[in-house]
């Protein structure tokens, strides 16, 4: 049917040859009842954006676009107000691309990454802390670890930061978003107790000065997944006291994570020569010089970019081939 873009349209102007459809015509479409279709226009504006000749309002391709996301969303068990939220903060252009990762690839990517980026972020301006929980839940039970935090998790807590950096979210979003998810991930982490028994075989822990510490904590989950026991030291451990803890009993392996730039010289290295025993040094994060080397012959340095690898590292040192 030919129509005309109604003055108040809330959506893109659309040629008049273009086709739009009724309330019936996309509930058929995309398989909802036309009830729902009419309860989220009204409460959250996700709904026509055209009106014919007499006035009848139409869904275009963009508003049926919407409407997939916002059932899409919701299917996944995102909450309504959150889902709208995502729907409609995303342009014409960036409906295509937030509903195309739904389709599992062969690269192992988390599906649905974009349209959760997007819901947590979103979740977190609006301070959505239910809702919040909800996502992390259901992002961290749809595939494993790595994918959900490589495709899903970290992005988001990315953008998150750079909204509070620019100004456009405040830190209490931020906050929110880093603490649910430490305590999500920490769930898992209990939940494999059982297997771990009291067992400790790696420490986790951020170099002094380092404040941030959920990359510990998403470690931690990881390996409670594959059976390892961590000792959890968290963050701003000073080089000394790290070095005597694991000088003595405490487990031959260690990962240590620095987001603050740390100078070639730092006294972590110079502590390292006292070690007597074997240590495997695993270190992770952006803070590390790219040149870093250890003169201690009972230490073995490596270093991982990425939860994947960090994990890889700390499990063949703590379950060695054969």
């Amino acid at each position: 049917m030919t129509t005309t873009p109604s003055d108040d349209s809330k959506g893109l102007p659309i040629p008049h040859t273009a086709l739009t459809w009724s309330v019936g015509g996309v509930a058929e479409r995309l398989d909802l009842a036309p009830s729902t279709l009419r309860t989220w226009d009204r409460r959250y504006g996700i709904g026509p954006s055209q009106r014919t000749e007499g006035g009848h309002r139409r869904y275009d391709e963009v508003d049926i676009q919407r409407v997939r996301l916002m059932a899409q969303l919701t299917g996944r068990g995102v909450p309504a107000g959150t889902a709208a939220r995502v729907a409609t903060s995303v342009d014409a252009a960036g409906l295509a691309s937030a509903l195309a990762p739904n389709t599992p690839t062969t690269t192992g990517g988390h599906p649905g990454a974009h349209s959760a980026v997007e819901a947590i972020v979103s979740s977190a301006a609006a301070l959505d802390a239910d809702g919040l929980a909800r996502i992390y839940q259901r992002v961290t039970r749809e595939s494993d670890l790595v994918s959900a935090w490589t495709s899903v998790l970290a992005p988001a807590l990315r953008k998150i930061g750079e909204r509070w950096s620019d100004g456009s979210l405040g830190v209490d979003s931020e906050h929110l978003a880093s603490e649910l998810l430490v305590t999500e991930l920490r769930s898992l982490t209990r939940a494999n107790r059982a297997r771990i028994g009291g067992r400790r075989e790696v420490v986790l822990a951020s170099a002094d000065e380092e404040q941030h510490y959920l990359p510990l904590v998403a470690v931690e989950a990881e390996l409670s997944l594959q059976g390892i026991g961590c000792l959890f030291l968290g963050p701003r451990v000073p080089a000394e006291a790290l070095i005597d803890l694991v000088g003595r009993s405490t487990p031959p392996v260690v990962f240590l994570w620095a987001s603050i730039t740390r100078p070639a010289t730092d006294p972590l290295w110079t502590a390292l020569s006292s070690i007597e025993r074997p240590l495997t040094l695993v270190i992770g994060g952006p803070g590390w010089p790219e040149d870093l080397t250890t003169t201690s012959p009972n230490v073995t340095l490596r270093r991982a970019a990425t939860l994947d690898q960090a994990c890889e590292a700390l499990t063949t040192a703590v379950l060695p081939a054969g």
